[in-house]
C-alpha cells in the first residue's frame, strides 16, 4: 500500500459518519475507534475497535449500502485506508483474509442479535444499572469496603453518550436507587449531592463481565 493511503486521526475526529455513502474500509495501525449508532436522543457505542490490524467499516464495500454507524477515534489514531477494488483483490486472492473476513462477520452478526436482545428485554432500569456499573468500574474510585465513589453528573453524561437513554430517564433511575438505599451519596457529598458511591452488592448483581 503506498504511504498515502495511511490517515491520521486526532481524538473526537470522525473517521465516518452514520448514513453517509462510504468507499473505504480501514485497518486499525495505531490508536482506537469507537463505533457509534444513534439511538433515540443520544448515541450508543457498538464496538471499540482498538487491536492493531482489526479492520471496520468493510460493510460499505460488501452490501454498498450507506454507513450503519459512525466511526469516531478515541485518541490519536492512524488507520491504512482500503478502497473497493483493492478490497475485492484481497479477497479473490488471500484466502486467510477472506477467512478473516467471514469469521469477523459472522461474530459481528450473533453480537449483534445479542445487543438487539439486550435493548428490547432488559427493562429500562437494568440497562441504566448496568451502565452504571460500566462506568464506576473504568472511572469510579474504589474505596476501603470493596464500593466505588463516582461522580454522578459525569456517569449519567457518560451513560447517555454510550447507551441513549435520555437524560431525565437516567436521573429519575438513579435517584430511584437512592431512594431504595440500592446505592448512596457518598460521605463527601451528603450536601452538594456531587458523588454516589456504589456497594459492591449493586456492583455484583449488575456487573455485565460476570454474566454468562
Amino acid at each position: 500500500m503506498a504511504n498515502e493511503n495511511v490517515i491520521q486521526f486526532e481524538s473526537g475526529d470522525t473517521v465516518f459518519k452514520e448514513g453517509e455513502l462510504g468507499d473505504r474500509m480501514y485497518i486499525l495501525l495505531a490508536g482506537a475507534v469507537e463505533l457509534k449508532k444513534k439511538v433515540d436522543r443520544g448515541e450508543t457505542v457498538l464496538k471499540t475497535v482498538d487491536a492493531p490490524n482489526e479492520f471496520f467499516g468493510e460493510m460499505a464495500l460488501i452490501d454498498d449500502r450507506p454507513r450503519s454507524a459512525s466511526a469516531v477515534a478515541v485518541k490519536r489514531t492512524n488507520v491504512l485506508a482500503v478502497d473497493g477494488p483493492t478490497f475485492e483483490t484481497m479477497i479473490l486472492t488471500n484466502g486467510k483474509f477472506a477467512l478473516k473476513i467471514i469469521k469477523v462477520l459472522s461474530e459481528r452478526i450473533r453480537r449483534s442479535n445479542d445487543q438487539v436482545s439486550d435493548l428490547i428485554e432488559t427493562m429500562p432500569r437494568e440497562r441504566v444499572a448496568r451502565s452504571m456499573v460500566d462506568f464506576a468500574v473504568r472511572n469510579g474510585e474504589r474505596i476501603h469496603d470493596g464500593s466505588v465513589k463516582v461522580n454522578l453528573e459525569a456517569m449519567k453524561a457518560w451513560i447517555n453518550g454510550h447507551i441513549g437513554t435520555p437524560a431525565d430517564e437516567i436521573e429519575s433511575t438513579v435517584y430511584r436507587f437512592l431512594k431504595m438505599e440500592s446505592i448512596a451519596w457518598a460521605a463527601t457529598s451528603a450536601k452538594t449531592k456531587e458523588c454516589v458511591v456504589l456497594p459492591p452488592a449493586f456492583i455484583e448483581a449488575n456487573d455485565r463481565r460476570t454474566k454468562p
